[in-house]
């Protein structure tokens, strides 16, 4: 299991994580849309509003963005526990279910036990949104058992140690880079093999990068005409320094 880091800019600290926390649980959400994990957590980062959460978890990649000891507001519970003191974890993929969501749950599912073994905790920190105020998520995990996703995690005990991205070895995150445009327009994808156009950067412009995922570098690049960001991946290299 591959974990990427996409840091959370500290100029968003007041809006989607302003509170320094010592985590004590992990909370289970579903996201109820079939986004991507990298574009449920662009949206996040993108934003102006108030919810965020830590780490998105698609059917291929575990993606963290909120470093673990800031709050994040997820569980609808104010300033309780569950906001205060839990990581916040979205399964992708849960409005239409089916193979998508059952590998993304699995995934988590390891994901949850390397947390514990990391942290020396037990299963019974392992929490339900619903928990902690009462709404009916993770919904689709709820639908097919709690237990059953509990007895993943346990099942996941044994499990390899996960491979860091964009992180220190002491687990901190780094320090994030910059990218610089050439001379002329670069075009934005949204994935690694530059399929989609997404959006461009001018040029010489200046933008903030996560670094360096398949060889291309991860962006972020403000939608025109708005005061929204969005993630995406430049085929050249050389502007990230």
């Amino acid at each position: 299991m591959q974990i990427t880091n996409v840091v959370m800019p500290q100029n968003k600290y007041n809006v989607k994580c302003p509170y320094n926390i010592a985590p004590q649980y992990i909370t289970i959400h579903n996201t109820a849309n079939d986004a991507s994990a990298m574009a449920e957590v662009s949206y996040m980062i993108g934003n102006n509003n108030q919810t965020s959460f830590h780490v998105a978890v698609d059917n291929e990649r575990v993606i963290t963005s909120i470093p673990f000891n800031r709050n994040a507001w997820h569980a609808g519970d104010g300033r309780g526990n569950g906001n205060m003191k839990s990581i916040g974890i979205e399964i992708c993929y849960s409005k239409s279910g089916g193979e998508r969501f059952e590998q993304a749950e699995r995934l988590t599912a390891e994901y949850v036990a390397c947390l514990l073994k990391q942290y020396g905790w037990g299963i019974d920190r392992v929490k339900k949104h619903q928990d902690w105020s009462g709404k009916y998520c993770p919904h689709k995990t709820l639908d097919m058992g709690w237990n059953r996703f509990l007895d993943m995690v346990n099942q996941y005990f044994g499990g390899q140690t996960p491979i860091y991205n964009n992180v220190k070895n002491d687990g901190s995150n780094v320090m994030m880079k910059t990218y610089q445009n050439g001379s002329t327009s670069e075009i934005v994808y949204s994935d690694t093999a530059c399929s989609t156009r997404v959006g461009s950067l001018n040029p010489r412009e200046s933008c903030d990068c996560f670094g360096v995922f398949n060889n291309r570098a991860m962006v972020r690049y403000k939608v025109d005409g708005t005061n929204n960001y969005k993630i995406g991946f430049c085929k050249w290299l050389g502007g990230v320094r």
